[in-house]
């Protein structure tokens, strides 16, 4: 092992006092010699640098076993992630404050060599790459005539730099050919191999530098190549990195939470201590491949990034998959109008693999072809948004034929985004949500009243409060011209009150009339989904205490909902926006009793809890008096559960643990044989997994936080669009 500098051994050191006390690492410790077995106590012995370069590293496959063992709080969790799971041996890990903060700080460093700041958009294209800082973009789906119109408007509205992987970026940038667009201010390559020809392929179409980034998130690795050499400077201060039999070995410095001491993360790389000229500290690396990704050649066995792929006359992109020991599958995009010759190819194979017989496969995909659309009438599009699931909606690519068509635009990049954004509506919604402003009304009564509601619901995407006032109002008037007393339209007008302040909701409800009666629609509840996430947002600037104390306290509305669908009733929706911001609304209609007993405890419960505890208490055991279904009884057993988080009462994990495996089955595998809803539980799970940590119930604890994961609409579409067009590829491959 190499000399350690004063800070990195400060680092070590405390990073592995918190990791010796895990029984994850105990007894591999214990044979390094890193505890001083005599003393009894779990402690570093005094020469623990020599102690741990005898320490057995230890890989993906282990720690997905049984990560809990290596959980050392439940408390300091602010960052939550996934492995990359190439090889399908995923597993969650955990990081807190402190890790997250040297994370932004490292990231925000080495763009800035680059002259990158936080005013320069970043738009990732076709991954897995989530927007990262508040201006940042990820446009993702298959690369068709639109998403590439969508990328030259996201670069129009502003010049930007765009990110992803090597293989998808050059699959764009070959699409690109002979197309003019605006500027891009660099090219940011991750997640796999970059190769020479992707390299020059990227810089001839985007006129800009390319830069190589490496990263491992559960490791705490960052890297990025610098503008004056090119080399792959690691980041030092958050990782120590190690070379052990040609793997990449590394111990996070900074995660207390979940640390991973001489980890295998499954790369293959080398590690250059000469200094760069470029001047900055540290060394330097060249990224070969994954550890499974060796390829077998006439040379030996390789890994891609020990493999050079040339640039060839004609072919402006390629993929090689070597499907057995004779036969080759070569993937080719060409330049457009050239006569192909092939030979060079052929012989570079030859050179490559030996006698092989090759495959070409010449992409000809016609962009305007790929995409998954539908027409449909406006009336038959309606129906669906309305009445049917929108998943299938979305599935089958139903959009109207008429002039509803720009309102399914509208509320499809609302919540399938294929740009995403950290905060409110990606640039290409916010163009399609002003040509919808502009449009004043429509011919038809039942096209115009969907546009109302689709105004109403972009209300809660909006993170500029003036912005979202406006649109309200704009909809609230256009809903009073067409003098529409319809229930379902009344109350998507009601729900944006749970975004706003407390003037604005009071005047809101003081205004609306309400129909007596009448149920919610399907776009009522995907609205209040929707609306939810930003009146969680409320919560936690209005109502502090339940915001903490009922964390996430998303997960309680969702429920609530689940639970209240079928038997809605206003005095809902405004009993969630007292809990929400901590005060009573001065409207008297959703006072009224709503006929159902069980619901009208429920309201005299939740409306308890803004006052004092001793009525409170009291609600509670009406509501229990009340319950007489199945269903109202677990409830109230859930409700009781609210009770203790809000008093901060104590919880009996055994107890309450049973409890939710009997209502939730987010533990048990033993599910009821019943309809579950889990997401209502999950501030219980978040407040039990401490407490079985404190009992050494490590893994119990650790299932407690990967069941208690908040929800996140957006975000989960997000990922699984992403999953299914735009993962990761091998420019070169052994199936063999």
């Amino acid at each position: 092992m190499r000399e350690l500098s004063d800070r990195t051994a400060i680092n070590l050191k405390k990073v592995l006092e918190v990791a010796l006390t895990l029984p994850g690492n105990y007894h591999r410790f214990l044979q390094a010699g890193l505890i001083d077995s005599d003393s009894g106590l779990k402690q570093l012995v005094t020469d623990w640098q020599t102690a741990f370069s005898n320490l057995q590293p230890i890989d993906k496959q282990t720690v997905r076993q049984n990560p809990g063992l290596f959980l050392a709080t439940a408390d300091d969790l602010v960052y939550r992630g996934m492995t990359s799971g190439t090889s399908g041996d995923f597993f969650t890990y955990f990081a807190g404050n402190e890790w997250n903060q040297a994370r932004l700080l490292a990231r925000q460093r080495a763009l800035g060599w680059w002259g990158i700041d936080e005013q320069v958009p970043i738009i990732n294209l076709a991954s897995r790459l989530q927007p990262l800082r508040v201006n940042d973009i990820s446009l993702i789906g298959n690369i068709t005539a639109d998403w590439l119109q969508n990328l030259k408007e996201l670069l129009q509205i502003k010049p930007a730099v765009i990110r992803g992987y090597p293989s998808r970026l050059s699959e764009v940038a070959a699409a690109l050919v002979g197309h003019s667009f605006p500027p891009v201010l660099g090219v940011i390559c991750t997640g796999e191999v970059l190769f020479e020809f992707q390299k020059q392929l990227l810089e001839s179409i985007f006129q800009t530098s390319v830069i190589n980034e490496y990263g491992c998130q559960e490791t705490g690795i960052s890297g990025l190549s610098c503008p004056e050499c090119g080399r792959l400077h690691l980041d030092v201060d958050r990782c120590f990195y190690e070379i052990i039999d040609g793997e990449l070995v590394t111990t996070d410095l900074f995660n207390y939470t979940m640390p991973l001491i001489r980890y295998k993360c499954g790369d293959r790389i080398q590690l250059d201590f000469d200094a760069c000229l470029c001047g900055r500290s540290g060394f330097t690396a060249k990224i070969l491949g994954r550890s499974q990704e060796q390829i077998k050649t006439q040379q030996g066995w390789k890994y891609p990034g020990e493999i050079c792929l040339p640039k060839f006359p004609g072919i402006l992109n390629y993929q090689i998959v070597k499907q057995n020991q004779l036969d080759v599958d070569i993937w080719l995009q060409v330049e457009p109008q050239q006569v192909l010759d092939l030979q060079p190819l052929q012989l570079w194979l030859e050179n490559l693999f030996g006698e092989v017989r090759g495959r070409i496969i010449v992409d000809s995909s016609d962009l305007s072809q790929l995409e998954n659309t539908q027409s449909c009438s406006d009336l038959e599009w309606i129906e669906w948004v309305t009445k049917k699931s929108w998943r299938e909606w979305l599935e089958l690519g139903l959009l109207p034929a008429g002039e509803a068509r720009e309102i399914a635009l509208l509320l499809k990049s609302l919540i399938q985004p294929t740009a995403m954004v950290n905060s409110g509506i990606s640039p290409l919604a916010q163009q399609a949500l002003e040509r919808l402003l502009q449009r004043k009304t429509y011919r038809e009564s039942t096209v115009e009243l969907i546009a109302v509601r689709v105004l109403l619901l972009t209300c809660s995407f909006l993170a500029d409060r003036p912005t979202r006032q406006n649109i309200y109002h704009s909809a609230q008037q256009r809903l009073a011209e067409m003098n529409c007393g319809e229930y379902s339209a009344m109350v998507d007008l009601l729900i944006p009150s749970l975004g706003f302040d407390s003037n604005t909701a009071r005047s809101i409800w003081e205004n609306t009339n309400l129909p007596d009666s009448g149920k919610l629609d399907v776009f009522n509840i995907q609205h209040l989904l929707a609306a939810f996430n930003l009146a969680a947002s409320t919560a936690k600037r209005e109502n502090p205490k339940i915001a903490i104390a009922w964390k996430p306290i998303l997960s309680i509305l969702i429920g609530d909902l689940n639970f209240w669908a079928s038997r809605f009733q206003i005095q809902i929706l405004a009993s969630w926006w007292e809990l929400l911001n901590g005060k009573t609304l001065a409207s008297s209609t959703h006072r009224q009793t709503t006929g159902d007993r069980f619901l009208d405890a429920w309201l005299t419960w939740r409306q308890a809890i803004l006052g004092d505890g001793a009525s409170a208490t009291t609600a509670l055991s009406q509501l229990q008096a009340t319950a007489t279904l199945p269903t109202e009884i677990a409830r109230v057993e859930l409700e009781q559960g609210y009770a203790k988080l809000l008093w901060q009462e104590p919880l009996n994990p055994v107890e309450w643990l049973e409890k939710i495996q009997n209502n939730a089955g987010l533990i048990s595998t033993n599910l009821p044989d019943r309809d579950i809803d889990p997401i209502p539980w999950i501030p219980l799970l978040w407040k039990l997994a401490p407490l079985w940590l404190a009992r050494g119930e490590s893994e119990l604890a650790y299932q407690c936080l990967i069941a208690a994961a908040p929800p996140d609409m957006r975000a989960s579409g997000f990922e699984r669009l992403a999953r299914e067009m735009n993962y990761k590829q091998s420019t070169i491959c052994d199936r063999s």
